[in-house]
Formats: C-alpha cells, sequence, structure tokens
C-alpha cells in the first residue's frame, strides 16, 4: 500500500484484566512524570502494550495532493528553487508522494541512501552517492542523523547539489534542524512550509 502512495492504518485489539490496566497506566503515568527521556520511556511503556493483539483490519488511506501543487512545484523548479521534503512518512511512501507530485520526475534517477548506523558506512554510502550526477535523494532520518554526525558539510555539499531532496521518517526536530544547516552552509535564502 505505501507503494501505491496509502498511508497504512492496522487497526488490533487486546483485552486486558483489570490488574494488566493498571500495572499499564501506573507505568505509563510514572514515564509521563519522568524528568529525562520522557518521550522514550513513555513509548517504551506503550509498546510493550502493542504485543500478541488481534489482527482486526488493514487499511490504506489516499492522501490526495492539495489543487495546484504541481505547477507549483513546477514554477518553482523553473525559477531555479531546490525543493527539499522532508516528512514524517516511510521511505516507500515518500518516493511515491515525490513522483506524484512531481517534485521528483519519473524518469528521473533516484538514489535511496542505504540504512546506515556507523561512520564507516556513512563514508560508503556518501563516496557511492557522490558518483552520481542530476540524482534526486531519498534518506531515513535515521541515516541523516548518522551523516550529519560525522560527515555534516559533506551531506549538505552533496545534497545541496541534487534537483530535489526528500528526507522520509524525519522527526520535527529534524526538521527544524535541516533548514538551520541548510542556512548555515549556504547563501541561500530559506523556506520552510509545514502543516497546522
Amino acid at each position: 500500500m505505501a507503494r501505491e502512495g496509502l498511508r497504512t492504518l492496522v487497526v488490533a485489539k487486546k483485552s486486558l484484566s483489570e490488574e494488566q490496566y493498571q500495572d499499564f497506566e501506573n507505568r505509563y503515568n510514572q514515564a509521563k512524570l519522568s524528568l529525562h527521556d520522557r518521550g522514550l520511556k513513555v513509548a517504551a511503556v506503550v509498546e510493550s502494550l502493542e504485543r500478541e493483539m488481534e489482527l482486526l483490519c488493514l487499511t490504506g488511506v489516499e492522501d490526495q495532493l492539495q489543487a495546484d501543487v504541481r505547477p507549483t512545484l513546477e514554477l518553482l523548479r523553473n525559477a531555479g528553487i531546490k525543493i527539499w521534503m522532508l516528512t514524517g512518512d516511510k521511505l516507500e511512501t515518500a518516493t511515491c508522494i515525490a513522483k506524484s507530485s512531481h517534485l521528483v520526475s519519473r524518469t528521473q534517477d533516484i538514489h535511496v541512501f542505504k540504512p546506515i548506523s556507523s561512520r564507516g558506512e556513512a563514508h560508503l554510502e556518501l563516496n557511492a552517492f557522490r558518483r552520481k550526477h542530476d540524482c534526486a535523494l531519498v534518506i531515513s532520518g535515521d541515516s541523516l542523523e548518522v551523516c550529519l554526525r560525522y560527515y555534516e558539510h559533506e551531506f549538505v555539499e552533496l545534497a545541496c547539489q541534487c534537483p530535489a531532496v526528500v528526507c522520509c521518517r524525519c522527526s520535527p526536530t529534524q526538521k527544524a534542524q535541516i533548514v538551520t544547516l541548510l542556512k548555515q552552509h549556504t547563501d541561500n535564502r530559506t523556506c520552510a512550509i509545514g502543516e497546522c
């Protein structure tokens, strides 16, 4: 479904005894009161509950483009403006949306940055990407974080040469970080537009 540009939603259920619910509620409330790593602790408690569930259904929801997205992107591109799409979507969904919006043309080469977790892997992947020409870039938030940790300047320099960049599975913090980096590393003006 993600390859078709649909947002995937899985619906499942799990029955809890009163004791299981009380245990969950106590751990959840403790995690919410934590002063350090609150988000991670809350996510861990919720994730512990989301196991051994009964699958009810799977849905694919079409998230249609707003009117005039395609011609607007084309006008911006024709004006020499480079466009980056920063999204929390999965890689497949983000790539499909980039193509359907014509951010990336259907015939354009796309370099999908491999998942990386170390400095060495980042170095190898950046070298592989460096050999590509006139190629759009798709990179996940996790891989982006590793690249920026070890090769911030090199990554920004290479990415700025791309006709389009898609950063998927990005957190709101990463989105802000990318805009700030582009301001710091280039003399270009940046404009960030987000959903409300």
